[in-house]
């Protein structure tokens, strides 16, 4: 579960910024759209989150701020080696920005337990990080490392660091010794199985999801999930139906990888794998592309559509000769499906692309339905579709926008501006009165 996310210093977000899944005390759709945090007796989390904003607002940097951080953890002390640079960049558009580290902090609970880990780094190095649990309801720092190269009682191998274990247990001065000064301490524990830490370490690999449509392997994911859970596949073949697609039935062919493609993949050097990952821009693409080094197969998709004139016939076609929205309906349901079965996180940038609005609304109450989202699975999107700007799917606590102001990224929510009960979320929207809309009086070219 998410508590929250922050972000400071990364790309065009300069001040820190804080994305809260905290319910308020707001009583409209409180049972149906939050759910109590555990061993809380008076906080509840939201279910789902929508964000608002004009392009280059900064909506899509704020998922890839989470991406990124995500990355880091899970390759650090994996993909990384001496010397090899982080993929963040600063704040560009103020000289001592740009000189500062970038800061990533998340809140989140896992097996009922309340943590907060953050990081400061820049490309070259971590300056800070820490990790805070709250196993009895009181936080305990569980470790902390702070970059201090003038101290003159650090010891040589701490290589310019201070660090201190609170109450962290478990084997500790081994895994300091591996630590670089461009990986984190978090990484190499879960790399060396360490019990604690492991648990932490699992969140951001298997409890977050993060879904950019330029990732070619989101089809894939899913066609897997069609093979492997039959009725996963009878979900998502209800899903398309639902969604008014003429498909009775998917298979999925495996075939092997066409040998000229396997002998190109094997061509290419493995250490290009981790020059892409560092690289900032495009990350999807990185992600992808470290895939392909392990692929010796391929999943073909078909659909199924019964013909009219013949009872018992179909006809069976690719999925990329279905329309954009089917493809990309396809694309997500196995991932929001498993989400809603492990109460996982889910995080989709541009929710509405090539998709109706009325099946983003349906994916959304999905989320916001107890009877359907048992496990308190949540559900974060960027958005420009105004038509989920409802009352009757939004409390104002689970409506956030993207704002530029001097070329940096504001992110806030409408519960600041305490709408009236009878004001129209969209109208009030689009008429300018939250911000967050490319323009108010109109285009000229004069």
């Amino acid at each position: 579960m998410l508590v929250e996310f922050s972000v400071e210093n990364y790309r065009s977000i300069k001040e820190k910024q804080t994305l809260s899944m905290v319910a308020s005390t707001e009583e409209t759709l409180l049972e149906s759209n939050s759910f109590p945090m555990p061993n809380s007796k008076k906080m509840r989390l939201l279910t789902s989150a929508a964000i608002y904003g004009p392009n280059a607002s900064g909506k899509s940097n704020l998922v890839q701020a989470i991406q990124t951080f995500q990355r880091i953890v899970l390759n650090s002390a994996s993909r990384m080696q001496v010397g090899d640079r982080f993929p963040v960049q600063p704040f560009l558009f103020d000289t001592v920005y740009e000189q500062k580290p970038t800061g990533f902090e998340v809140i989140f609970i896992q097996d009922n337990i309340r943590y907060a880990y953050g990081i400061s780094l820049d490309q070259k190095r971590v300056y800070e990080e820490w990790l805070l649990a709250y196993p009895k309801g009181r936080a305990q720092t569980w470790f902390s490392r702070r970059y201090n190269p003038e101290n003159p009682d650090l010891e040589p191998e701490n290589h310019g660091y201070e660090w201190s274990f609170p109450s962290l247990k478990g084997e500790k001065k081994r895994l300091q010794q591996l630590v670089r000064s461009n990986s984190l301490f978090l990484s190499h524990a879960a790399q060396n199985n360490h019990p604690e830490l492991t648990e932490i370490f699992s969140w951001f690999l298997d409890d977050l999801k993060i879904i950019n449509f330029e990732n070619i392997f989101l089809r894939v994911y899913t066609a897997q999930l069609c093979q492997k859970n039959p009725q996963l596949k009878n979900f998502i073949l209800t899903i398309l139906r639902q969604a008014d697609f003429d498909i009775y039935d998917i298979a999925v062919k495996t075939e092997a990888l066409p040998s000229h493609q396997r002998n190109l993949l094997d061509a290419i050097p493995s250490f290009l794998s981790k020059q892409v990952f560092q690289q900032e821009s495009n990350e999807p693409v990185v992600e992808d592309l470290y895939q392909l080094f392990k692929l010796d197969r391929t999943e073909k998709i078909f659909v199924m559509h019964k013909l009219e004139n013949a009872e018992n016939d179909f006809r069976e076609l690719q999925l990329e000769q279905e329309s954009e929205g089917t493809q990309r309906l396809f694309e997500i349901a196995g991932f929001v499906l498993e989400v809603l079965i492990q109460g996982n996180i889910i995080i989709i940038d541009e929710l509405d692309r090539s998709m109706h609005p009325i099946l983003a609304r349906e994916l959304v109450r999905m989320f916001n339905n107890p009877e359907i989202n048992k496990n308190h699975a949540q559900l974060i999107f960027t958005t420009h579709d105004t038509t989920l700007l409802d009352r009757e799917i939004f409390r104002a606590d689970q409506i956030w926008f993207t704002e530029k102001n001097h070329s940096q990224t504001k992110l806030y929510s409408l519960l600041e501006f305490r709408p009236r009960e009878d004001e129209s979320l969209q109208r009030g929207y689009l008429l300018g009165r939250y911000g967050a809309i490319p323009f108010i009086s109109g285009l000229s070219i004069y």
